[in-house]
């Protein structure tokens, strides 16, 4: 299976506009699932993220913990 991920902001609810092109030939069947983000919940885990310090690259050591470990 082969993934495209871009985030857009909506303009236009019947149009999305990509800024790049799909890796896709023309005719290839594809499914589309959009998926919207909550500001509220965003902005929660932000200042969590902020109250214990978390860093980059403290996040970035426990995704190679769990690629590692799975």
């Amino acid at each position: 299976m082969y993934v495209h991920k871009e985030t857009l902001t909506i303009n236009d609810p019947k149009t999305l506009v990509l800024t790049e092109a799909l890796p896709f030939p023309k005719g290839q069947r594809v499914e589309v699932m959009v998926m919207a983000y909550d500001d509220g919940e965003l902005e929660s885990l932000r200042s969590i993220i902020q109250k214990h310090g978390i860093t980059e690259s403290d996040v970035e050591d426990a995704i190679a913990w769990a690629r590692a470990n799975s």
